[in-house]
């Protein structure tokens, strides 16, 4: 394969950001075969690609394996205090995540990928993944987003679905359904298909220049019943609307 794509784009980044991805993914240290088989790179490219993160300072080895450096943290923090939406949605997930008492963040779309912007856990005890996956068709705020978005598009983001977890939806007419139900009621229910044992509830937010959804994620256990089903829906309906207004 050539470094050169016929899109302008540098092949061997694209390849390093793939290896980094499964880094930040994966709640665990990785070896080169993991990353290797997630990848579609041989063991050898893989290890190249690998040992340059660490070089850089962006990955770090844990005995045989690796995981995401610190110095990540240090680009994120640079980047949420100068990011204009960051500083917008700050607040009202604030107030949404100590009215839930849960969890609560903002997604946006980029690409067909779902991307966190801002999330909200110190109102919440618990350990699971305070985050969402890039998967759309998984989570509460990517379906929600799902529903908002054009058919092509949605055609086009939904031709790979991976199963997640045993509560994944992966076929697609069922896909469909579940979107069209999500415009219907408004709002869009995950129920542990993008982590075992975690529950979470969204709204769209759409503006001319974003596409994006609030949500709010818990234990499975706690979230769940007319809670998860009304009153929850109801306090990031009412988000919704105030971040809509903030962001046109």
């Amino acid at each position: 394969m050539s470094e050169q794509t016929t899109e302008g784009t540098i092949e061997a980044t694209v390849r390093s950001f793939a290896v980094l991805h499964v880094l930040v993914d994966t709640p665990h240290p990785v070896g080169v075969t993991e990353i290797a088989s997630r990848t579609n790179m041989t063991k050898s490219t893989a290890y190249k690609h690998v040992r340059t993160l660490v070089s850089l300072g962006y990955a770090e080895p844990v005995g045989t394996q690796y995981r995401p450096s610190v110095r990540l943290l240090d680009c994120a923090r640079r980047l949420e205090w100068n990011n204009e939406l960051i500083r917008t949605v700050r607040d009202p997930v604030d107030e949404l995540a100590e009215m839930a008492n849960e969890v609560a963040g903002l997604v946006v779309e980029r690409e067909g990928a779902a991307v966190d912007v801002y999330c909200a856990d110190q109102y919440y005890s618990g350990t699971f993944p305070a985050y969402n996956t890039r998967h759309l068709h998984c989570s509460a705020a990517g379906k929600a987003i799902l529903a908002e978005l054009p058919e092509h598009r949605v055609d086009s983001i939904l031709e790979t679905c991976p199963a997640l977890t045993e509560h994944t939806i992966t076929d697609r007419e069922e896909l469909l359904s579940e979107l069209e139900r999500v415009r219907e009621r408004g709002f869009s229910l995950d129920r542990q298909e993008q982590f075992q044992n975690v529950n979470s509830v969204a709204v769209s937010v759409q503006t001319e220049d974003i596409v994006a959804a609030v949500y709010v994620s818990g234990q499975a256990d706690e979230l769940s019943g007319k809670r998860f089903e009304e009153n929850i829906p109801g306090l990031l309906l009412s988000a919704s609307r105030m971040l809509t207004s903030a962001l046109e």
